[in-house]
């Protein structure tokens, strides 16, 4: 089954860009505001900067961001795992207690 494409358009900085993706326009527009916000921010402190070196550090700062987040997603999942460890072993250290009582 082949997901439908979106063709999305709009303009960053002074260039228009189509996006071809499986995203709905709601999300695209959402996408597009976030750019922008960026871009306007990067432009205020870098006015000099052209478009191409504004998308340039947003792309940076976009991987230094989800880099970011995958390293405190794996620490989150290193701190479930081991929680479900130690659950575990106090649900077979009751379980067998529970069993050990039973032979009394």
């Amino acid at each position: 089954m082949t997901k439908i494409k979106n063709r999305y358009k709009f303009i960053f900085g002074e260039k228009p860009l189509t996006l071809t993706t499986d995203k709905d326009n709601l999300f695209m527009e959402e996408v597009e505001r976030v750019a922008r916000e960026k871009y306007d921010s990067i432009k205020e402190q870098l006015p000099a900067a052209d478009d191409e070196t504004v998308a340039i550090l947003m792309a940076i700062n976009s991987l230094s961001t989800q880099l970011s987040r995958e390293i405190e997603f794996d620490k989150k999942e290193a701190e479930l795992d081991a929680l479900r460890r130690k659950k575990l072993t106090d649900i077979k250290g009751k379980a067998n207690r529970a069993t050990d009582g039973d032979d009394i």
